[in-house]
């Protein structure tokens, strides 16, 4: 490993958007460990360059967690850039119609286990000079979601978990973000695809057709977080970056990180009265007194 290569932690690293993340990294030359729950994934994703580690992890399992960062520990000594990618839609249906006891699994792994992996790798990052966290919102996370309650919820407390995580590590030279990756054709959608039109509503044939026709190409979300894995993106803090809609990619963003860091843009936010147009109708109505 050069002294320019990172050392970056991915969880859900065997599949999906973290696979793809992990050998994009690999190939570029940074030492990459990757956790999951299901080994040949990881075996799979491990196998493709000798940068790559891996190490069989269920992100909800605090003491599994617990024994991850010690491996890393173990083996580098330091983490410059945590991934926070495990995540699965979980329950679907209507909120009163799912199986409870998935509805709060799905809890544990999309909001408890980002909550775990940062705080036990916490320790690993303030060994780094580049001290990145980046979470991974979703569909949910800013609009209501339909008959996915369970994973909108446990998306949108992402999004508040890294907005405040941002705030409390920022002192300690710590840059926590959020992407959104858009709709990109991974397995996950393939509980949409199981649920049925009865139970996914409107989203099974949403799904159907953007797996058939296209959706959010790889590279877009990958493309997104190698952004905020660099220097380019240092100053921006707490923000939720959509890959697919915002323009990360321009100069002018690039040049404006401290003011948007400083700015309500790309947060998540009530919209009060006073943030109404003056000459919007609802506004005016309900300010008349």
């Amino acid at each position: 490993m050069s002294a320019a290569s990172l050392v970056i932690a991915i969880t859900g690293g065997g599949a999906g958007i973290g696979a793809s993340l992990t050998h994009e990294f690999a190939a570029a030359g940074h030492a990459v460990v990757i956790c999951g729950r299901r080994r040949e994934k990881l075996q799979e994703a491990a196998g493709v360059s000798p940068n790559i580690d891996y190490f069989e992890c269920d992100v909800s399992d605090e003491q599994r967690v617990v024994e991850f960062a010690k491996f890393v520990r173990g083996r580098y000594g330091r983490v410059d850039v945590l991934i926070n990618g495990a995540g699965l839609f979980g329950a679907i249906g209507r909120f009163d119609q799912t199986d409870s006891e998935l509805w709060r699994n799905t809890l544990n792994i999309n909001l408890f286990g980002t909550y775990l992996v940062s705080k036990h790798f916490l320790g690993l990052l303030l060994e780094s000079r580049t001290k990145k966290i980046i979470n991974f919102a979703g569909g949910g996370a800013f609009n209501a979601f339909p008959y996915y309650s369970a994973y909108a919820v446990s998306k949108a407390a992402v999004v508040r978990l890294s907005e405040t995580m941002a705030e409390e590590l920022s002192e300690l030279g710590v840059q926590v973000n959020c992407v959104a990756p858009g709709f990109v054709a991974t397995d996950i959608h393939a509980a949409t695809l199981a649920a049925g039109q009865q139970r996914a509503g409107d989203q099974f044939g949403a799904t159907q057709r953007k797996m058939a026709e296209g959706s959010v190409p790889m590279s877009v979300p990958v493309e997104c977080v190698k952004f905020l894995v660099s220097p380019a993106s240092d100053g921006l803090q707490g923000k939720t970056i959509s890959a697919s809609f915002d323009r990360w990619d321009s100069s002018a963003f690039r040049e404006s990180l401290d003011a948007i860091s400083a700015s309500e843009l790309y947060s998540l936010r009530r919209i009060n009265l006073i943030d109404l147009d003056p000459n919007d109708e609802l506004r005016q109505s309900l300010d008349g007194d």
